[in-house]
């Protein structure tokens, strides 16, 4: 794996094939044991892997601003990440690296929503995995009921079978959330693969894992 600075951010590059599908994947700095293990759990899967890191979870990966309590708050920095992403990350990886495959966004947890707001928002992407999203997030259905996915792509959606029991009464929406917008997916025309699969457990319950499902299952189908 090979790692450069695009546009001030820092990206960890696996390229196995410049005609195989590329995941682009929003990761918090300093999670190099978390995508080992993914990685390692998808040796066998043939595609690229362009791994980005940000500074401020909460900022970088919330598409606009929201107040979830008195203790957390997200400031709505996504925009400027989608910016980089799709003007400056893209660009360069497919002219420097040769990449024509097609465009899959992945995260975990808010990088979930992040990823499945970045694949609406630009329609500069085949694919999204959104693993454990923040589907909770400030009137998030209401954006994804105005708005449809890029034609002819795949969404992989999860979310473990225990999330929607948190103490946080925001938070425990997430379910009812995540199973409207697999509706919405499931009458996107434009959507032509989809899945919703359900994990044991809460949300911190091998979150690599859940990433590497999502993976393996957009490869067979992308």
């Amino acid at each position: 794996m090979k790692t450069e600075t695009i546009g001030g951010r820092t990206c960890h590059i696996m390229k196995n094939g410049t005609d195989l599908p590329t995941i682009y994947w929003g990761e918090m700095k300093n999670s190099s044991e978390t995508i080992e293990k993914v990685l390692a759990l998808c040796e066998d899967i043939k595609c690229n892997y362009i791994i980005y890191e940000v500074e401020d979870w909460n900022a970088d990966f919330s598409p606009w601003e929201f107040t979830l309590n008195r203790k957390m708050s997200f400031s709505g920095g996504g925009s400027s990440t989608l910016d980089w992403l799709v003007n400056e990350c893209v660009p360069y990886c497919e002219k420097e690296h040769g990449l024509t495959g097609k465009r899959v966004l992945c995260g975990y947890s808010l990088a979930g929503l992040f990823s499945l707001w970045a694949f609406y928002e630009s329609q500069a992407f085949g694919g999204v995995i959104s693993c454990s999203g923040s589907l909770w997030f400030g009137d998030w259905i209401g954006y994804a009921e105005s708005h449809t996915a890029p034609q002819n792509s795949s969404v992989y959606l999860s979310l473990g079978d225990r999330e929607e029991k948190a103490r946080d009464r925001i938070m425990a929406t997430v379910g009812d959330c995540t199973r409207r917008q697999y509706e919405l997916v499931c009458g996107d025309k434009n959507v032509s693969r989809h899945i919703l699969e359900w994990n044991d457990g809460g949300h911190f319950n091998e979150p690599e894992k859940r990433i590497a499902k999502g993976i393996q299952w957009i490869e067979r189908e992308v």
